[in-house]
């Protein structure tokens, strides 16, 4: 599991710039310049819900751009839509059951900061590896940027992958040094 300290660093810098940046009372339109946007705090917090668990590819069609980009432990591994979309299937195959509770969430300057935690069974084929039928739990973190219509652009996500691969049974070997 994911190092509560870890997490907490990370809620810490979101929190830090979010107090930074002047944070809008939550039903206050957010300004970007001088003009206002429609987008509140509310909508925003409500689009990161929306977006840990989508319910099809309609709603993520409406909650993210066209040249969206997620970066996972800061490597790129979505640049547009249509990735993000074969991504979700690869998880929606490899654990059926799989579930994204939101912990803590914070949202300012058309920025939201979220740790998460993913649950699910790998009962079905996972990218290259075949299923395991063990359970896995990893705590997360995400960072994500929205545009002026409320639309995420960019997600940079945070979690522990051998932890991960661990769960599902798998190991490292130690290396040969000779």
């Amino acid at each position: 599991m994911k190092s509560p300290m870890v997490l907490l660093v990370f809620m810490v810098i979101g929190c830090v710039s979010c107090k930074n940046n002047q944070v809008q009372e939550v039903n206050e339109p957010m300004e970007q310049s001088d003009r206002v946007l429609v987008v509140t705090k509310n909508n925003l917090e409500s689009i990161i819900i929306d977006y840990m668990n989508p319910k099809g590819e309609k709603e993520i069609d409406s909650l993210i751009t066209e040249d969206y980009l997620r970066n996972m432990n800061g490597i790129p591994v979505v640049t547009n839509k249509t990735e993000l979309k074969a991504k979700l299937s690869l998880f929606g195959t490899g654990f059926p059951d799989y579930a994204i509770n939101v912990g803590n969430s914070r949202v300012c300057d058309k920025q939201g900061y979220v740790d998460w935690i993913f649950t699910g069974t790998n009962t079905g084929q996972f990218a290259d590896l075949m299923a395991t039928g063990k359970k896995v739990k990893i705590n997360g973190f995400s960072h994500l940027y929205f545009n002026a219509e409320g639309r995420i652009y960019r997600e940079d996500t945070f979690y522990n992958e051998l932890e991960f691969l661990q769960q599902l049974g798998y190991s490292l070997e130690t290396p040969n040094l000779k």
